[in-house]
């Protein structure tokens, strides 16, 4: 009987162990480059800002898993996402995109709700992890301006 206890919890701990190996630590830095939005002629700091990387920081995303695991991850102050997830594919969305409300700054009233559907679809990141490799499809890299947002119904140029 103490024999088979003790192989019991030797292959638990193996078991354990195993469980523990299939997950990878990672560290992704995101960064945005922002386009000059304004609508007057940028001064030259300006017109170099698209080229100036602006960390992710301090953002909440939530990640969905292929499992169909959801949970939240936030960057860092220097716009790194820190983890320790299992392998497999890891879609990212906005707070507002998960929650399927309007983005900050937008009218209701100017959103085709229909385009707006889409949109929630799309995620802002993909992170497939294996053994050997990470891969990131980072559709937060390219922002856009407000008004070039695809689902406005009439855009507005900043003035």
């Amino acid at each position: 009987m103490r024999k088979m206890k003790s192989i019991f919890i030797l292959m638990f701990f193996l078991f354990s162990i195993s469980l523990f190996s299939q997950a990878r630590k990672s560290k992704i830095k995101i960064v945005q480059y922002m386009p000059y939005c304004g609508g007057a002629k940028p001064n030259k700091e300006l017109e170099n800002t698209p080229n100036k990387g602006i960390r992710y920081a301090n953002k909440k995303m939530i990640y969905i898993s292929d499992k169909q695991k959801i949970d939240t991850i936030t960057t860092d102050k220097n716009g790194y996402l820190k983890f320790n997830l299992p392998y497999g594919t890891y879609y990212l969305y906005e707070p507002w995109k998960y929650y399927m409300k309007i983005p900050k700054g937008m009218k209701e009233d100017n959103i085709d709700k229909e385009c707006l559907k889409e949109e929630w679809a799309k995620e802002d990141m993909k992170i497939t992890i294996s053994k050997k490799t990470i891969t990131v499809v980072d559709n937060l890299k390219l922002p856009k301006c407000p008004h070039q947002f695809p689902c406005l119904i009439k855009k507005y140029l900043p003035q």
